[in-house]
């Protein structure tokens, strides 16, 4: 992947345009505040020196303001301040006759003070900047007038201006500069992700990522990426587990199933005889059907297709239900079936689901339990969490074989003589998980204890 089509790229480009916004912004305005300050300033200092001029003029008078003036006006030039003074008809008496040209001009003259800007006037050999003037009458018989240059605004105005222009591009530069290094940076981490994913997916998933050691984003990726390489290696395993165990263990009701077909059409043969080879492969086609259909339950229950149709579940009536139905069952075999109707508890999830599953649980303590044994069902809350369990007399399952048997077509060589495919206790566990419940088996000294113990309050 180049450089510009990386989205780390594009966002250092976003943040160099913001940056670049939010820098004009703030310049700008340092700007127009420090430009409206100084032009405060220059008012204020105008203020003061007509104020001083005029103090002067009611302590002295006319001929000594005059000659006042004239020095000020010599001293004043060299700080770019000017000073006139007039009469009413505008005769000019003492200072910079511009002045009174300029005041001669304007109609809005009052005794108080009056302000002007003068723009685009030469009013020095030395000095042809804008002027801020102002005016005041002495006495309704003079005119007193004070000015100052702006070159000192104006100098600070076009260093500004200067300023913000090389700032934001120096700021635009400097951040396209840290958002393609950081770009390279984020690239090559994750190309050293790719480069592994590549090496992970030739190898079938059995090799996983290397995990930095630094602890960022980037090292929380990687490992949510080798916990779904383990989880797509596991699936794979599984899977391939899966087709051996179904080629296995379908292959011998098919072969039977054909074997029986063909001998029966081996020869002519009586009614009852067709009938009878019919029925048996009825009966094969029937395992066949119920572990497919038990297949199908398992991929349902664990990619969650069930839990668009959940509802809210009595879990204490539908076990009795249950109990109902399997204590006759049990009795046939000649086995003690023991069962108290707890108090209601009520969850949401899948009620067929849920039954196959209690249902397979009591179906495996039936078949495996001997001939004056005891099944024992229970439903009640621990800690407020509803739990299943159901007990047995039976041979039980070694400690070693507990996790094993909850794969699909997993049995033991004990039960290898009993009918089954070996899903039930598969279907048990993918219904849990469906219900955020954990399937767990433990010893009943003798026999078996399989529990539901579901998360949900």
């Amino acid at each position: 992947m180049k450089l510009h089509e990386t989205s780390a790229f594009r966002m250092a480009l976003r943040f160099a345009g913001l940056y670049s916004l939010i820098a004009i912004i703030a310049l700008s305005t340092v700007y127009f505040v420090t430009l409206q300050e100084f032009k405060a300033q220059v008012d204020r200092e105008l203020v003061h020196e007509i104020e001083d001029l005029t103090t002067y003029y009611n302590k002295f008078g006319k001929q000594p303001l005059i000659e006042h003036i004239k020095n000020r006006q010599q001293y004043g030039r060299r700080l770019h301040h000017y000073y006139a003074v007039a009469d009413l008809d505008f005769n000019h008496l003492s200072g910079s006759n511009f002045l009174t040209t300029i005041i001669e001009s304007k109609d809005n003259i009052t005794h108080s003070l009056s302000f002007f800007d003068v723009f685009d006037i030469v009013h020095d050999e030395e000095d042809d900047s804008r002027l801020r003037i102002v005016n005041r009458k002495l006495d309704t018989l003079y005119l007193l007038t004070v000015g100052q240059s702006n070159s000192s605004i104006e100098e600070l105005q076009e260093y500004t201006l200067s300023a913000v222009f090389i700032a934001v591009i120096v700021s635009i530069i400097l951040t396209l500069a840290i958002g393609i290094y950081m770009s390279k940076q984020a690239l090559n981490k994750i190309s050293k992700i790719n480069s592994g994913l590549e090496e992970s997916i030739n190898s079938n998933f059995k090799q996983h990522l290397v995990i930095p050691s630094r602890e960022d984003e980037f090292h929380e990726l990687t490992l949510k990426l080798n916990m779904m390489l383990g989880r797509i290696e596991s699936l794979i395993t599984g899977m391939r587990q899966v087709t051996d165990n179904i080629a296995h263990d379908l292959r011998s009701p098919l072969t039977r199933l054909r074997n029986r077909l063909e001998v029966t059409l081996l020869q002519s043969r009586s009614e009852d005889e067709y009938r009878h080879a019919m029925e048996k492969a009825i009966d094969d086609s029937s395992v066949l059907l119920k572990t497919f259909n038990s297949l199908l339950s398992i991929a349902q229950a664990e990619a969650g297709v069930r839990r668009n149709d959940w509802n809210e579940i009595d879990l204490a009536a539908l076990v009795d239900e249950l109990a109902e139905l399997y204590q006759m069952v049990a009795e046939e075999e000649k086995l003690t079936f023991n069962w108290e109707k707890p108090e209601p508890m009520i969850i949401k999830g899948n009620r067929q689901l849920l039954a196959q599953a209690i249902s397979n649980l009591l179906e495996n303590a039936i078949k495996y339990t001997p001939s004056g044994g005891s099944i024992t069902l229970e439903a009640h809350l621990l800690d407020d969490i509803p739990l299943i369990e159901v007990s047995d007399t039976g041979p039980g399952i070694p400690d070693k074989n507990k996790e094993k048997v909850i794969e699909r077509f997993q049995r033991l060589d004990s039960a290898r003589s009993n009918p089954g495919n070996g899903l039930g206790l598969s279907l048990v566990s993918a219904v849990s998980k469906l219900h955020h419940a954990t399937l767990i088996l433990l010893d009943n000294n003798p026999g078996l204890r399989a529990q539901i113990r579901f998360d949900q309050k």
